[in-house]
């Protein structure tokens, strides 16, 4: 058996090592040829392999190549010269052909026997039956290339040649029997493979130096001598993919025990964190655990070996996540006591409401707060919302009152519009108006059914609206009279100037100046003949440099209100 094997580097390019020697080489060794190939080689054809996998064949002298095997018929002066040796005795005339090349030499001793030249040509249709039958009978399976039969079976079977000169029908032939093959010849192929992957895989864990992280070239090396892998018929690439799923397992197994291992260390982890962590109210800080509790500066710590497979920031992220947790926990009893302390002061806030609606009669819509606490300051229910969140006992007492004056301003607005209605006359002392009110109010329906107390401060309040209607009024009016005075104060120093001399007397100045309507508006007489007697007409008023809209109405614009009378006053 030669030393010579073939081997194919990572490209998928074809080469050969000696196995003894450790020589490599790109070109096929003698050794190796096979008996078609050293046949061609006496005619001058060699065997190459064109890139794309494809083997075509070229002759050295000639250059010519070609896809298919050429025929050994086409040289037979090269097929004569295998004949027997003994040829030269079995014709007489031997000496005598020597001494006269002119004498030809007869075909029969150059006659070829071999059974491939005696193949005759058959249709397709034929041939079809015996190429098919070829193929099962060598036990072609998919491990097969299309190369592989050319080189084998055309020189070894003449069942190949049925068809010449045709490789493009042979290939599909060939493709149809790796289709048509019945499902006992792939149940066949694929148990040999499981059982090659099985005898693989128990060679790969007998060899120590493959890991997880080895690669197929290097593990080539390793056991390229191993006879599962140096002499079985499976291909190199269906090797290489057991190898890989091999590799794809101790993977797999690594780094699940890594996972499983660091898994275990953070849960010894946080027990012993959450022995160190015990006080929830105050917590270590990172650096005081660090330098005290982990790593190189706690000798329990490194005993733990399972600690060594986890990093700094794994620690450091335990360590907040036990801080976070407390601070969640801390943050939750926080809610839970708000939640029951909102409960308990809405409690609170009801028992108080129904307290002051016990006392309901004695608050008014103007009660005051020192009225009513020396009676509610004893009672329990006051005490118990004293200080809680909300709305506090004063804020519900001041509610309480403003619903009061609410309702208080409907009825004042009620009575009001029933004195009208009633033309009532209002008079000049309010303790008169007091009791008359008082009485007229009962009458009313709705007006009637209020106590004693609501019904005096009602009246006092319709009292006081009046005083403050009637103050306004007389706001309003001395406004006008002061304006209506300076009015005609103008008038004076426009009409009576240094073209027109100011008469000795008012009655000399009436009749120059009533035709104006600021003398005419001016109706108080006493107050015309002051005014004239004080004017003086070098003595001008100085405007003021704003004055007030009010004071800025022309006289005719100045609104005339009707006469202020009792009757007209009410409301």
């Amino acid at each position: 058996m030669s030393d010579w094997q073939e081997a194919k580097d990572p490209s998928g390019r074809s080469y050969y090592y000696h196995t003894g020697s450790g020589e490599t080489s790109w070109e096929k060794p003698r050794e190796l040829y096979t008996e078609l190939e050293l046949k061609l080689e006496k005619q001058g054809w060699k065997v190459a392999q064109a890139e794309g996998g494809e083997i075509y064949y070229y002759h050295e002298e000639s250059g010519e190549s070609r896809w298919e095997v050429p025929s050994l018929a086409e040289q037979p002066e090269l097929v004569a010269s295998e004949a027997p040796s003994d040829a030269a005795d079995q014709r007489p005339e031997a000496s005598e052909s020597v001494a006269n090349p002119q004498v030809s030499e007869e075909p029969e001793l150059y006659k070829l026997n071999s059974k491939l030249v005696e193949t005759v040509a058959l249709p397709k249709s034929e041939a079809e039956v015996l190429f098919l039958e070829m193929l099962a009978d060598h036990q072609i399976d998919s491990t097969w290339s299309f190369n592989k039969i050319i080189s084998e079976l055309s020189c070894s079977d003449p069942r190949y040649w049925c068809v010449d000169d045709d490789p493009v029908w042979k290939r599909k032939m060939f493709e149809q029997y790796l289709t048509n093959r019945s499902e006992d010849q792939l149940l066949k192929e694929h148990s040999a493979v499981n059982k090659f992957k099985e005898a693989f895989w128990s060679m790969l864990a007998q060899c120590s130096g493959i890991h997880y992280y080895t690669r197929w070239v290097t593990a080539k090396r390793i056991f390229a001598n191993e006879p599962i892998y140096k002499h079985s018929v499976v291909s190199e690439k269906t090797k290489r993919k057991v190898f890989e799923e091999y590799v794809a397992d101790l993977r797999e197994t690594h780094f699940h025990g890594l996972e499983k291992t660091r898994s275990q260390a953070i849960t010894e982890l946080q027990d012993y964190l959450n022995a160190i962590l015990t006080d929830r109210e105050n917590y270590i800080s990172w650096k005081e655990l660090s330098d005290t509790y982990l790593f190189d500066n706690n000798a329990r710590f490194m005993s733990n070996r399972h600690f060594q497979t986890l990093s700094k920031h794994d620690v450091l992220k335990e360590y907040v996540n036990i801080v976070e947790s407390f601070s969640s926990q801390t943050l939750q009893q926080l809610e839970s006591s708000k939640s029951a302390n909102y409960t308990m002061d809405r409690k609170a806030r009801d028992r108080f409401k129904k307290l002051l609606a016990e006392h309901n009669a004695r608050i008014k819509c103007n009660t005051k707060w020192e009225d009513l606490y020396p009676v509610l300051k004893s009672d329990s229910r006051f005490k118990d919302i004293v200080g809680r969140n909300g709305s506090s006992p004063l804020d519900l007492f001041l509610d309480m009152v403003e619903e009061k004056g609410l309702i208080m301003k409907a009825h004042q607005s009620i009575a009001n519009q029933f004195l009208i209605e009633r033309k009532y006359e209002w008079n000049v002392e309010p303790e008169v108006d007091k009791d008359e009110l008082s009485t007229l109010l009962k009458s009313h329906p709705q007006l009637s059914m209020l106590d004693d107390i609501d019904r005096s401060i009602l009246v006092s309040k319709l009292i006081e609206d009046r005083a403050q209607k009637v103050q306004q009024q007389k706001e309003i009016e001395q406004r006008l009279l002061e304006q209506r005075r300076r009015f005609f104060t103008l008038l004076l120093h426009r009409v009576f100037s240094e073209s027109r001399p100011k008469p000795a007397t008012f009655e000399e100045a009436r009749p120059i100046l009533q035709d104006y309507p600021e003398f005419r508006d001016l109706t108080d007489e006493d107050e015309r003949r002051k005014l004239f007697q004080v004017f003086e007409p070098t003595k001008a008023p100085v405007q003021p440099s704003n004055p007030s809209s009010a004071d800025l109405l022309p006289t005719s614009k100045i609104p005339r209100k009707r006469a202020l009378t009792p009757v007209e006053l009410d409301y």
